[in-house]
This record gives C-alpha cells, sequence and structure tokens, in this order.
C-alpha cells in the first residue's frame, strides 16, 4: 500500500485518481456487486498490482470514495474544534442533506447499489464527528462515558436516517424544507443535547 508520506506525489494521484474516476464510471452502468478490481484496472488503464498499490479491495476504494465526498462537505462546514451544541447539530443536519443531495443525484446507480455499505460507513463517520464535537465541548469521567457514547449513537443515527428518509421521499428540495426538516430533528434532540451537556 501506498505510505502517506508518498500521498502528495503527482504520479500517485494521478494513478489515484484514474482509478477512482474508472470506479465511478463503472458504477455509474452496473451494480457495485458486479463491478471487479480487473474491471476497475482495465477501465483505468493500469495494472491490478498498481490498483493494489493503492486500495485493498474495492470495497477499500468505496470506502476512499464516499469518505472523500463527506469529508469534503463536512470541512466546508464545520471547523474540526466545533463544540455540540444546537446550531453545530443544525449545521449535521444541512450537510447530511447535501450530502444525501450530492451523492444520491450524482452517483445514484452506486448510492443504490452500494447502499448499505454506503450506510454503515457514512453513519460511523458521523458518529465520529458528533463525537469529537461531544469531546470539544466537555471532558467525560469514566461513568458517563458509555451513556454519552449511545447519545452520540442515537444523535448520529438520527440524523442520518431523518435526512436520508426525508432524501428518498424528494422532500429536500429548498432551504426551507431542510430548514424544516431540522427543526423537527432538533425537537426531539434537544433533550438528547441537554442530557449530554450536563
Amino acid at each position: 500500500m501506498i505510505q502517506k508520506s508518498q500521498i502528495n506525489d503527482k504520479r500517485i494521484i494521478k494513478s489515484r485518481k484514474l482509478i477512482q474516476d474508472a470506479f465511478l464510471s463503472l458504477a455509474n452502468k452496473s451494480p457495485f456487486e458486479n463491478i471487479t478490481v480487473k474491471d476497475i484496472s482495465e477501465r483505468a488503464n493500469v495494472n491490478r498490482a498498481t490498483f493494489y498499490a493503492h486500495f485493498k479491495d474495492k470495497y477499500d476504494l468505496l470506502d476512499s470514495f464516499i469518505s472523500d465526498k463527506f469529508m469534503t462537505i463536512v470541512s466546508s462546514r464545520i471547523s474540526t474544534d466545533a463544540q455540540l451544541n444546537e446550531k453545530t447539530l443544525r449545521d449535521l443536519i444541512f450537510i447530511m442533506c447535501d450530502y444525501h443531495k450530492t451523492v444520491g443525484t450524482s452517483y445514484i446507480r452506486l448510492y443504490k447499489s452500494a447502499n448499505m455499505l454506503i450506510d454503515m460507513r457514512v453513519q460511523l463517520k458521523l458518529q465520529d464527528i458528533v463525537q469529537n464535537m461531544l469531546n470539544n465541548t466537555r471532558t467525560c469521567s469514566k461513568n458517563e462515558k458509555e451513556k454519552l457514547e449511545l447519545i452520540t449513537v442515537m444523535m448520529s443515527s438520527g440524523i442520518y436516517c431523518a435526512t436520508k428518509r426525508w432524501h428518498s421521499k424528494g422532500n429536500l428540495k429548498d432551504a426551507s424544507a431542510i430548514s424544516a426538516l431540522a427543526d423537527e430533528i432538533l425537537s426531539f434532540m434537544t433533550s438528547w443535547l441537554t442530557s449530554a451537556l450536563d
């Protein structure tokens, strides 16, 4: 696998982009489960050793693509030192709406065919973000850790599932609809937030 110190090498960046572009091109035509490393390598015009230098397998490639897309949206709206409060929860709701619209529209076939894998990965990323914001807000004792982890899971899962459901029903068309969704989600989460911050 490529070492972190090599990531900015232009040839490595170019090869990685060729592989990702080939994968996306194939994912627009075929279900994820039908795509092979051989298909991706041939489309990218690289050998399989080059593919495996960048990714462990097609699942690692999918994970990398989804993580990159998601974190690009997150980093444009929330700083790494953000604290957990009603405003940042609202920001996360808007971020998840943007994510579902972007990935669900631009990569519709992939979004549908690798649905469970994508859901799992993004929910874990979202959970990490909420946990990080909570850690930035307060220090917790060992006795509180399990309770706060549960609150983090409930908040991140609630945000993810509610925004995904609204996206699937076509309800994320404009800012006012997203704002209404945010109000609805926050009305449920206010007590969790209070509990996490007490």
